[in-house]
């Protein structure tokens, strides 16, 4: 199903795809990430990709629910008691945190344009963090990779319709399945954080100008 969009089109089924509203695939920023090897998943089983991605997708729609609505309910989670770990998390780290997302920018999908490129983009959290304005990539995994960073980046720009980031707080949150989370390190390299975006996205957009289906390697 496609649902209109900030820019375009979203495609949630068979898998998450833009589309501008001249019909142009636009990669996301996870695809972006994918496309130039600064994601790199390539020694790890398929199944094993999937089944995390699937479990990633139900972890952040019941984050998301919780974020807009102040509440879950618990059937969902009872139906599937493996993500009850994950859940906890962060509703420890809410807890303990005091951050307040916005249910205004909750897993809301757009494109955005930055220094002319276009990208799919859906933040997961942006809210007040300690008073300050704050970014939260969710996360169902204990490994750190490198593309965080690029992706709070962009997302910031995004949201801020801008070409530079600097203005927000940015992290990612890990979730853990036995019910812990860990906040990682914040994202301060504002100025290499967007080198490296926008040399990603020029790397992409060639290929894509270039003829290449790039798209059929990032359905998934």
């Amino acid at each position: 199903m496609r649902i209109k969009i900030q820019g375009g089109w979203f495609q949630d089924e068979p898998f998450h795809a833009y589309f501008g509203d001249d019909g142009q695939f636009i990669p996301s920023i996870t695809q972006v990430l994918k496309l130039t090897g600064i994601s790199d998943y390539s020694g790890v089983d398929q199944a094993v990709l999937d089944a995390a991605a699937e479990r990633g997708t139900k972890v952040h729609h019941l984050a998301a629910a919780f974020n807009r609505y102040g509440e879950v309910d618990p059937n969902w989670i009872e139906v599937e008691p493996e993500l009850n770990g994950y859940f906890n998390a962060y509703m420890s780290f809410l807890s303990d945190s005091g951050f307040r997302p916005d249910p205004e920018w909750t897993e809301v999908p757009m494109i955005a344009c930055i220094h002319g490129f276009r990208v799919g983009i859906t933040p997961d959290c942006h809210g007040i963090l300690r008073r300050d304005n704050c970014i939260i990539e969710l996360k169902t995994t204990a490994a750190r990779m490198p593309g965080w960073t690029i992706q709070t980046a962009i997302q910031e720009c995004a949201i801020y319709k801008s070409n530079h980031c600097g203005r927000v707080r940015r992290f990612a949150l890990m979730l853990m399945r036995d019910g812990k989370y860990r906040l990682g390190d914040e994202h301060t390299d504002h100025d290499n954080d967007m080198a490296d975006g926008i040399a990603a996205l020029r790397v992409v957009w060639r290929r894509i100008r270039d003829g290449q289906k790039v798209w059929e390697k990032v359905q998934s």
